[in-house]
């Protein structure tokens, strides 16, 4: 016959067992109680067997308990009395100091100013004097930089930028098709959220310098001061000058106004005209079908007067363009709101001097493409 060791846990109570209920990090006060009320009634040996604990851990809190003060068995601070490497008061000082003056992280300050103290003890010392700041979360960040932006003038700051239509998967049907625009060319306003719009089939300088011209003489028309605009684009080609002084940069400074490039990599410094594209990648080239090109030139210039006239923005407290101009900028005309889109390509042909060349001769003509597909259709 085999025999076993009888345990000293009660198998019938093992789920009240001390310790396996205080690593649990139980409320440690009520078991306390419990196995104090225990003992008083039952002793301490059978207490110890029930609880799976020592006798010496219940003869700790017999005496400990004082009959009314339910405090009495609450856990004491172990703590040690006395710490020989503890960190000096007037080193504590001089990180303090320098946190506050710096803003510095504890290993930036070990480094710099070679503090007689560890990085953890640095960290410990910041932390005990409430220096760390916690970063606030994004949409908190956005907020406060909304209401930095309120305080702006109206009309003062312009962001151009362009947006890819051809990566929309449900527009690029149409697009193909019908050959319709390609690109579009964004300029809004920072404070109202106000967009003058254009489309073209080609990113170029060309398309963007003649959007900035129509928009500078769309504002001065309705009583902007353009001495007071600064335009922001990004670094790409359609916006740098190249060698001779033209492009956007130079149409805008010919006009009076001022233009600045964001830094490289910056991409957060357009968020305002990347916010627009989109929205308007959302709730129009996502959701619109067009049987000609007219019915996109119609639909499309339907929802920018929409966007500027008639829907609200939730970042703006929920006001339109056109009430933030109006409540901002009173003695602007608000008609400065009723912005036309532009088809940019079919402009720019204006702008080109109309010359036929007589047949028989050795001129080039204006737009050879048009020839080229005309001689094709006419071969077939």
């Amino acid at each position: 016959m085999v025999w076993f060791r009888p345990s000293r846990y009660n198998v019938v109570f093992v789920h009240l067992r001390y310790f396996e209920l205080y690593r649990m990090k139980t409320d440690r006060h009520w078991l306390h109680q419990q196995l104090v009320a225990h003992a008083r009634h039952h002793g301490i040996k059978q207490t110890a067997r029930r609880f799976g604990c020592s006798r010496n851990t219940v003869r700790k809190w017999l005496r400990r308990f004082q009959p009314g003060k339910p405090a009495s068995l609450r856990e004491l601070s172990r703590r040690p009395h006395r710490c020989p490497h503890r960190t000096a008061a007037s080193v504590a000082g001089i990180v303090v100091r320098l946190r506050r003056q710096t803003g510095f992280g504890a290993e930036r300050l070990k480094r710099e100013f070679a503090l007689p103290c560890s990085v953890g003890a640095i960290k410990r010392i910041v932390r005990h004097h409430q220096l760390v700041r916690p970063r606030p979360p994004k949409h908190a960040r956005k907020k406060q930089l909304r209401h930095i932006k309120k305080t702006w003038p109206v009309f003062g700051q312009l962001v151009a930028d362009t947006k890819y239509l051809q990566d929309i998967p449900a527009y690029w049907p149409w697009m193909m098709r019908l050959r319709l625009p390609r690109f579009q060319y964004t300029v809004r306003e920072v404070v109202s959220g106000l967009c003058f719009v254009g489309y073209a089939d080609e990113l170029s300088k060309s398309y963007s310098t003649l959007l900035a011209e129509r928009v500078s003489a769309h504002l001065a028309w309705h009583g902007v001061d353009l001495r007071q605009v600064v335009w922001q684009t990004d670094n790409g080609s359609e916006f740098q000058p190249g060698r001779a002084p033209q492009g956007l940069p130079a149409v805008v400074r010919a006009l009076g106004s001022d233009h600045r490039y964001i830094p490289p990599k910056a991409y957060t410094w357009q968020s305002d005209v990347e916010t627009v594209h989109r929205l308007v990648e959302d709730e129009f080239f996502d959701r619109e079908s067009f049987r000609s090109p007219q019915e996109f030139w119609t639909k499309v210039a339907t929802y920018w007067h929409y966007f500027n006239l008639a829907r609200p923005n939730r970042g703006k407290e929920w006001q339109t363009p056109v009430q933030i101009i109006r409540s901002c900028a009173r003695h602007l005309d608000p008609a400065i709101a009723c912005w036309h889109t532009l088809d940019l390509g079919h402009l720019h042909d204006q702008y080109l001097p109309r010359y036929s060349p007589r047949p028989g001769g050795h001129d080039v003509p204006v737009h050879p493409s048009i020839f080229y597909f005309d001689f094709r259709t006419s071969t077939r």
